[in-house]
């Protein structure tokens, strides 16, 4: 026997509270917040972004290990053309990677210095949770970026094999050091920004800006 279908004013009802906790949460994402240091965070950041989308262009236009300076050719089919990475030849694996964390993180720079050109202001909480992720994306994928663009222009030789693992068990505990970091603080950062949010949830009566 199929259960009998809700009430129609049970169904309605449920679409009003809804309704009104999106135009809520919404609200709340939109309002502004007094943060004194505004103005200063948007020009850091603004700087940080311009100089990572500038790293990020010109590690795509000088690859890591340089590029080659001509075109050569064995009986009449060409191995490598002038202008093109030699990392691309000697370590293909490691430059895909390197290529594709490079070009994520000059997407999310991009992204982060559209955002401040979008005239939002800093202080409104949705433009600072988007650019906390922007930002938390891009330096993450440029740290990816550096470490594969050494993995792509290390020689692999036993000699150097041993240091090599010692550098790459550097990089790796760099790389958990800042998931670590970053990640905390993002967390402590959500934690304050919705902390409002929750507490007008539980106590409407307490409603916070």
């Amino acid at each position: 026997m199929l259960p009998a279908a809700p009430p129609p004013q049970r169904q309605q009802s449920t679409l009003i509270t809804a309704g009104r906790c999106c135009r809520q949460v919404l609200e709340y994402f939109i309002k502004e917040i007094d943060d004194p240091m505004a103005e200063r965070k948007a020009d850091a950041l603004l700087v940080a972004a311009s100089v990572l989308t500038a790293m990020n262009y010109q590690a795509a236009i000088s690859p890591p290990g340089g590029a080659y300076q001509d075109t050569r050719s064995v009986n009449g089919t060409i191995e490598y053309q002038a202008g093109q990475a030699i990392a691309a030849y000697v370590s293909p694996h490691e430059y895909k990677r390197f290529s594709v964390a490079n070009t994520i993180s000059f997407t999310f720079s991009m992204t982060t210095m559209f955002l401040f050109l979008s005239g939002l202001s800093l202080k409104r909480r949705i433009f600072s949770l988007l650019l906390t992720a922007s930002m938390f994306a891009t330096i993450t994928a440029t740290t990816y970026s550096y470490k594969y663009a050494m993995e792509a222009t290390t020689p692999d030789h036993d000699e150097l094999e041993a240091g090599w693992k010692f550098i790459n068990r550097l990089v790796r505990g760099a790389l958990i050091t800042w998931f670590v970091l970053a990640g905390t603080t993002i967390v402590f950062f959500v934690y304050k920004l919705l902390k409002p949010l929750v507490t007008a949830a539980y106590r409407p009566d307490t409603v916070k800006s």
